[in-house]
């Protein structure tokens, strides 16, 4: 009978302990991505999936075997979170010297034309980074200033204004309180549509030429201990989904059959 007891218990015990192992291993399966909420077309807090680049980020997760939690904050705000681990991952970032010191970059998963966003009240020819000297412009909170604008507000020759997102530099912009803002196509034509609507009035025109192009990525704290393996199973399994269709079908499900995968 004692021995039937033992038996019993050391059974016991070791189907926890098995339980325990399994649940902390499940544990460490679970990645915590962060981003902005108001880049739509690619991430936003109202869009199903959370927006293309967002379903794209997770279904690369999930084919590296993690289920992946997804949280919004200002961009900032999430920056900083990853910034220092209390988050895993974020995205979809540009390139940066001061930023590359800090954290470690993926693949590219998106790639985006900025352009320059005037009210055609004040519109002016735009041909390169020097037309836009001796101007006020709105950059939203936890944007990247691009290199050529920096160097002119350093110098005095350009001024900028912040706002708390997108939509509150296009709020400025229709009312004339800046002279342009810069934004990639989908996310400015889409604020701009947005602040129209409101005001009643189609004020917003583009540049036809581009500001540049430039590739987005999923960027993780150097400071995260597993940061560097994350990176290379994220770009491993990117290419796997490339390969087989399933990111091309991903951007057409959110934006049409002309979207594609970025290769």
């Amino acid at each position: 009978m004692i021995f039937r007891f033992v038996v019993i218990r050391v059974s016991i015990l070791i189907f926890s302990l098995s339980l325990f192992f399994e649940c902390a291993v499940a544990e460490k399966r679970v990645i915590g991505l962060v981003a902005g909420s108001d880049y739509a077309p690619y991430v936003s807090s109202t869009l199903p999936e959370g927006g293309v680049v967002a379903d794209v980020v997770r279904q690369v997760f999930t084919e590296m075997g993690y289920r992946s939690g997804l949280s919004f904050y200002p961009w900032n705000r999430a920056y900083q979170r990853v910034l220092n681990v209390q988050n895993d991952a974020t995205f979809p970032y540009a390139w940066g010297a001061e930023r590359a010191s800090l954290f470690l970059y993926s693949r590219p998963v998106n790639r985006v034309n900025i352009r320059v966003f005037m009210n055609k009240r004040t519109s002016f020819d735009y041909a390169e980074a020097l037309d836009l000297k001796g101007l006020v412009y709105c950059q939203p909170l936890g944007y990247q200033t691009e290199p050529e604008l920096s160097d002119m507000i350093e110098q005095g020759k350009l001024i900028r204004f912040e706002a708390r997102d997108m939509d509150g530099c296009f709020e400025m912009l229709i009312a004339s309180r800046v002279d342009f803002v810069l934004s990639n196509d989908q996310v400015g034509w889409s604020s701009a549509e947005r602040i129209q609507e409101q005001a009643g009035e189609k004020l917003i025109v583009a540049a036809e030429e581009p500001f540049r192009t430039i590739s987005e990525y999923l960027i993780i704290s150097k400071q995260h201990p597993d940061g560097e393996r994350l990176i290379k199973e994220f770009n491993d399994a990117y290419e796997v989904l490339l390969d087989n269709g399933s990111l091309d079908r991903i951007w057409k499900h959110h934006l049409g059959e002309h979207a594609s995968a970025v290769e």
